[in-house]
């Protein structure tokens, strides 16, 4: 048996990361929530912030309570809506609420994980990373020298963030892929693999027998057991594979870093400095309580958009990249103000206007007519900026 040493692929892809981080103007800056006793999670979470300091990303930890389902949502939506922060990572498990929730509160534009519907489709056809474990499975086993195309690959639990994905992404990528949902010592026969991947969250699960001789096995599940972590893989399985990955130190050291490598080309999708200042952060500055007044315009406001938003969406094809982000929209009315957005002034074009104007434009903008006169150049102009990253 040979226990593999992931520190080389892992240097290489703080390599990117770091080239990434110093192209960028402005820090990546990422939202992370994780629930009060989630300690297998906190061990993920603590990974992934040591990771973002040393590449120079800034991160927003929230942490909520596992028997408060109001404030865990009231946390989710204030990662959300910060246009500061370019994605969210909410740290698994989460006990307070159904997982469709969290995936139901989390655009696709700021899904960290691909936890979404939206995002979990464009990662199957190729048009986003998939998720931070699903790459690092993938990125160990080209670092390994591994034919991915002409593997057989037997994949040991199917949950939404482990197995399933892991599975799509390798078959996406050629590889045979079969899938035991967990109980793998009781499936006969078992079907002949050259790695396999354990995603079960269960110390110990994978018993020796089920080890194929000179097998390769990625170790991803882990547990926490009298107060350390373990995974999937137990000591008497792992000296019947030829090779094998260990836990802790193995592929979560991996998938932390692909994590915040999503979270840099998830921002690449993000409009830039020219449209910096949104609309969502006029609307939170609105209702502060300094400025109890501010509610009724900031009321008008959002009414507006959502108005907006809906005339958008039934002047496109709903699959439209335009159409179905609600923050593209709400950045495309305040794109609106050329003047001055144009330069970046938005700060100067809110106080020049004021609220009550600014709540006016936005009525204005609602009507189908003038987003049909105005859309074609502002969508160009959101594609220049997501082309120019070095402007971030």
């Amino acid at each position: 048996m040979t226990e593999l040493d992931l520190g080389p692929l892992r240097d290489e892809l703080r390599a990117e990361l770091r080239a990434r981080c110093q192209r960028r103007r402005r820090p990546y800056r990422l939202g992370v929530l994780v629930e009060d006793g989630n300690v297998p999670g906190g061990s993920f979470a603590r990974s992934l912030e040591r990771e973002a300091s040393a590449a120079g990303v800034e991160v927003v930890h929230r942490t909520s309570s596992p028997d408060r389902a109001e404030q865990t949502l009231l946390l989710l939506d204030e990662l959300v809506v910060d246009p500061t922060v370019n994605g969210v990572v909410v740290v698994q498990p989460v006990r307070s609420l159904p997982s469709a929730v969290v995936a139901a509160h989390l655009p696709a534009s700021k899904d960290v994980e691909a936890i979404t519907p939206a995002a979990l489709a464009a990662a199957a056809a190729g048009s986003r990373r998939g998720t931070p474990v699903a790459e690092a499975c993938l990125a160990t086993l080209r670092h390994l020298g591994v034919d991915v195309g002409a593997a057989r690959v037997l994949v040991v639990g199917h949950g939404p963030t482990g197995g399933r994905p892991i599975a799509q992404l390798l078959l996406a990528a050629g590889a045979e892929v079969s899938v035991v949902q967990r109980d793998v010592a009781s499936v006969e026969p078992l079907p002949a693999y050259d790695v396999l991947i354990s995603a079960v969250g269960v110390a110990g699960v994978i018993p020796a027998a089920v080890v194929r001789p000179d097998s390769l096995v990625l170790d991803v599940g882990t547990a926490m057991v009298d107060g350390q972590l373990r995974g999937d893989l137990g000591v008497e399985a792992s000296t019947r594979a030829g090779q094998f990955t260990p836990v802790p130190g193995g592929v979560g050291r991996i998938t932390s870093v692909c994590a915040l490598l999503s979270l840099t080309e998830l921002a690449t999708m993000q409009p830039g400095p020219v449209a910096s200042w949104s609309l969502l952060e006029a609307v939170a500055r609105l209702i502060s309580p300094r400025d109890p007044a501010g509610g009724a315009a900031a009321a008008a406001m959002t009414g507006a958009l959502a108005a907006a938003l809906d005339g958008l969406c039934r002047m496109h094809d709903p699959a439209s990249e335009i159409a179905i982000s609600g923050h593209t929209a709400v950045r495309l009315l305040l794109a609106a103000d050329r003047d001055r957005i144009a330069f970046g002034d938005f700060q100067r074009a809110q106080r020049t206007a004021g609220p009550d104007a600014l709540a006016a434009r936005a009525r204005a903008l609602a009507t189908p007519g003038e987003i049909a006169g105005q859309l074609a150049e502002l969508e160009e102009r959101l594609r220049t900026l997501r082309t120019t990253e070095t402007l971030d």
